[in-house]
């Protein structure tokens, strides 16, 4: 069965943006870009959250020079599905409303895998629906002091079984976890 998997950046102190919630603090070098080209070459689909989505949505139909080849065409190519409770979407290329329960996910017929790419609140939401197998987090060697936290202090336990590292020479590092 494939894999449906949360795939994010995050600091080392556990957030997702800074307090001006901006993300400029992610390391974002060649040997990083190669390994999102091949994430995204290893997946049938992408689901976001609403507001990942909008954003997203707003920045990819128009990318540079500054992404790869590979991701400008593979953003555009994908499913790109959304975890929403409001109607309509963008006009971005292959997108589609899931609707609001995250349990939902487990519908999309895939054979390589789909990954979540959300924030903190679709994060929580399909943790609480039990709705990922792994969590693949991007640590990036910086610390905020503040911003948006990945995980609250009010999501359900849930155990982890680490089963995966990547490691970059810019000090960022992949942890892939199992989710027991």
């Amino acid at each position: 069965m494939a894999k449906i998997f949360l795939h994010i950046n995050v600091s080392v102190d556990g957030f997702i943006c800074d307090p001006s919630g901006q993300t400029d603090w992610r390391f974002a070098d060649e040997e990083v870009q190669s390994y999102i080209d091949e994430l995204l070459e290893s997946i049938d689909g992408m689901v976001f959250g609403r507001r990942a989505f909008d954003e997203l949505a707003a920045y990819w139909p128009t990318a540079g020079d500054e992404v790869s080849v590979t991701q400008r065409r593979l953003m555009h190519e994908l499913p790109k599905y959304v975890l929403t409770h409001r109607g309509g979407l963008t006009d971005w290329h292959n997108s589609y409303r899931l609707g609001s329960d995250p349990a939902a996910v487990r519908n999309i017929q895939c054979e390589r895998g789909l990954a979540v790419f959300a924030g903190a609140e679709a994060t929580q939401a399909f943790l609480a629906a039990e709705a990922l197998d792994e969590l693949r987090l991007i640590i990036n060697p910086a610390l905020l002091g503040g911003g948006t936290r990945l995980f609250s202090s009010h999501g359900p336990r849930t155990d982890l079984r680490l089963c995966d590292t990547r490691t970059f020479g810019s000090g960022a590092a992949v942890l892939t976890y199992n989710i027991n």
